[in-house]
């Protein structure tokens, strides 16, 4: 799951479950025993409620500011994702699908044309894994093969896997 939505979750959460607390607390009165009443405890029983109340408003605001912010967040993203040149798919496949920090971690390595193997070992990776993501990226073309003077096959950045990169460089700016 990514960060974002997950944080969008909590911050549900905690702002519904607050929002009814706060119901809660404003439509009832604090009950106290006839006896502390006499005694003047009435008084701190409400100051008590009230200080609960005040709380409990101010936790349910800030996390509806913050599921405000969130969606903000996603929103801004979605709107820069969009105005590239790049459709949804491959914003699946290299943000929200599992391996996705893989396929980012090749295509910065890539800047220096590698083989798989100079991939696996730079990458801490094994080759079968390596070969199933340069095949992915190139059914993309963020990744092009060239062949080396001894017929070995390097892999090297293609233009548009450069833009993905200054792209995913761009939201990952605060």
């Amino acid at each position: 799951m990514h960060p974002s939505t997950l944080l969008l979750i909590i911050f549900l959460a905690v702002a519904a479950s607050s929002t009814t607390l706060w119901f809660y607390l404003s439509l009832t009165e604090p009950a106290a025993p006839e006896a502390a009443r006499a005694l003047g405890a009435e008084a701190q029983a409400e100051g008590l409620a009230f200080r609960a109340e005040t709380a409990v408003s101010w936790v349910s605001l800030a996390s509806w500011l913050g599921v405000a912010a969130t969606l903000a967040y996603k929103g801004v993203v979605r709107h820069i994702w969009s105005r590239s040149m790049f459709d949804y798919s491959v914003f699946r496949l290299m943000v929200k699908m599992r391996g996705a920090t893989t396929r980012v971690k090749m295509l910065k390595s890539l800047e220096v044309p590698m083989n798989r193997y100079q991939l696996s070992k730079a990458l801490g990776i094994d080759w079968k894994t390596i070969d199933r993501n340069v095949e992915l990226l190139k059914a993309y073309g963020l990744v092009h093969e060239q062949s080396s003077g001894s017929g070995e096959k390097l892999y090297v950045l293609s233009p548009q896997g450069r833009q993905l990169l200054e792209l995913l460089e761009k939201l990952s700016e605060p």
